[in-house]
């Protein structure tokens, strides 16, 4: 007489416990599992619970380990941008080279995104302040912005 091994599941059971691991309900997973569509919800539901312990536990370990496939973290993610940045120089792609070595960057938190916004309201400036702006902006563009001019008008003279 063979003695059964009780720590090892059925091969029902394991692909009960697959199908659940996938996604399935208990129900769909009964029924894939060959258990009968009559009673798929109760073995379902039985299947999976603190009354099987073996099964509840191997569901457990599946869909950790698939969990752990999936998941991304800082290192994969720098190192699979490596990869991607090495095939793209043994590949002669320069710019999807670079592009991959600045997002390992960012990713390392290497660069820092920094933006200043600079309102100038005209209203609030002298006129002194106004020409060094407008003298400013001048080179800023290269020239390509004429150099102003500000013309001085009595109000009373505009007014007329």
């Amino acid at each position: 007489m063979t003695k059964k091994n009780n720590n090892k599941l059925t091969p029902r059971q394991e692909k009960f416990a697959q199908n659940v691991a996938k996604g399935l309900s208990k129900t769909q997973a009964a029924i894939e599992a060959g258990y009968s569509v009559k009673n798929a919800q109760k073995a379902g539901t039985a299947l999976a619970s603190d009354q099987n312990p073996k099964i509840k536990n191997r569901i457990q370990t599946l869909q950790t380990r698939a969990a752990n496939l999936v998941s991304l973290n800082l290192g994969t993610h720098l190192n699979d941008l490596k990869d991607i940045r090495n095939g793209a120089v043994g590949a002669g792609m320069w710019s999807a080279a670079v592009a991959a070595e600045v997002a390992r960057g960012k990713a390392a938190g290497l660069y820092v995104h920094k933006s200043e916004l600079t309102i100038n309201k005209v209203e609030m400036m002298t006129k002194e302040e106004i020409l060094v702006r407008m003298d400013e902006l001048y080179y800023e563009s290269g020239g390509v912005l004429p150099k102003g001019e500000i013309i001085d008008l009595n109000t009373e003279e505009y007014d007329g």
